[in-house]
């Protein structure tokens, strides 16, 4: 018989040692679930200041940012264009394999600018035309 079997005790010389492994695999994790859950805000590039809205709906799908900017310069996809260039929406819409558009016009950006970016993004061929605003 060993020693100490009826006395309950054992002689162990193990030491207490944290295994890296299962840290490392749960860090992974965590990693994985945060960039999964956080959702990111796709900008056109450019800041703007945004008028208000209390009917404002926030758009979780896919779309293509187009800017407007106080000074009247448009900004697709971080690109500046002119106002009427169809072929540059054309080919960021085909870029990013999207129909919508979404136009992120500074507050005092006159109408008629706006309007026609809008109608450039109908005839490049958006399904979809919205026009972001913050909510109140």
């Amino acid at each position: 018989m060993r020693r100490g079997a009826l006395t309950g005790r054992r002689k162990d010389n193990r030491t207490a040692a944290i295994e890296m492994a299962p840290l490392i695999d749960m860090i992974f994790i965590l990693l994985i679930f945060y960039i999964v859950s956080t959702s990111f805000l796709r900008e056109a590039g450019v800041n703007v200041d945004r008028p208000e809205s209390e009917s404002a709906e926030r758009i979780d799908e896919h779309f293509l940012p187009v800017a407007i900017t106080k000074s009247g310069s448009v900004h697709v996809a971080g690109n500046k264009i002119a106002s009427s260039d169809w072929s540059a929406i054309t080919d960021a819409l085909g870029r990013q394999a999207t129909g919508r558009v979404v136009i992120q016009a500074d507050r005092d950006v006159p109408t008629w600018l706006l309007l026609e970016v809008m109608d450039t993004c109908k005839f490049a061929g958006a399904e979809r035309v919205d026009v972001a605003a913050m909510r109140e």
